[in-house]
């Protein structure tokens, strides 16, 4: 049998199971039987022609299934799967003073490219990740499945999202998901805003992984940090949220 990790947004499908118990001969096989044994996984890891979503990452055994055979990849007994949204979320938070400068610090070094990463929590314990933006790579390898590069887009690297996997296993929750956006202008006249794309990457299956999940978007223009903003689900949207010290959606930084 081969034990597979399920994230929490994948969960309600697994009468909320953290892990299941599998026998298949290799991941394509292991994730038809996946959706067999529990249907609400259907559409959550793969699209309808089979292909796993490109804000999904597979592990088998912490080796990215990219870097093995993919779908081909062959299990055995004792093997363990782990299923990693690119994107995850946890509770509530306000960012404090060195988190948001350590946030801006990033954005303005990692320009032109979007920056990321995330903060996660344990009771009164914060870890906040820098993580490395894949999205270049992923497009020149595949620039039909990952049409932008890392000046409009972001992809937390998979070895990140299995360090973040990891210590949510350790009990620690993604509060916090910050990202970047470059020399660009929204609808409220700032960069900081939540883009279309950024909506969609924060939904699993069209509803929202993490509703209380705080994302935190820093504009950065011409090299310098022009506005932070914060959005959490609505109910209904992605909406603007106090980001604490005073700042908020458009606020000059």
């Amino acid at each position: 049998m081969v034990s597979v990790y399920i994230p929490t947004p994948f969960r309600r499908a697994t009468s909320n199971r953290d892990r299941v118990e599998v026998a298949a001969p290799d991941v394509g096989a292991l994730l038809d039987e996946l959706e067999r044994l529990h249907a609400g996984l259907k559409g959550l890891v793969r699209n309808e022609r089979g292909q796993i979503h490109a804000h999904v990452a597979l592990y088998v055994n912490g080796e990215a299934i990219d870097a093995l055979k993919g779908l081909a990849t062959p299990l055995k007994d004792g093997d363990e799967v782990s299923i990693i949204p690119a994107l995850a979320g946890g509770s509530d938070v306000i960012l404090t003073p060195q988190e948001r400068d350590a946030i801006r610090s990033q954005a303005v070094e990692e320009y032109p490219f979007e920056s990321c990463g995330v903060i996660l929590s344990r009771g009164t314990e914060r870890k906040l990740l820098r993580c490395r933006n894949a999205q270049n790579e992923l497009h020149g390898r595949d620039p039909q499945r990952y049409p932008r590069d890392a000046r409009t887009a972001y992809y937390i690297d998979p070895k990140d999202l299995l360090r973040i996997g990891n210590l949510e296993r350790e009990g620690f929750a993604v509060a916090v998901i910050y990202h970047s956006h470059i020399d660009a202008t929204g609808p409220n006249k700032s960069g900081a805003y939540f883009s279309e794309t950024d909506k969609r990457q924060a939904l699993v299956g069209g509803e929202p992984a993490y509703p209380a999940t705080v994302y935190v978007v820093t504009s950065v223009m011409a090299g310098q940090v022009e506005a932070m903003a914060a959005f959490r689900w609505n109910g209904a949207d992605f909406a603007q949220v106090d980001l604490g010290d005073g700042e908020g959606q458009g606020d000059e930084g």
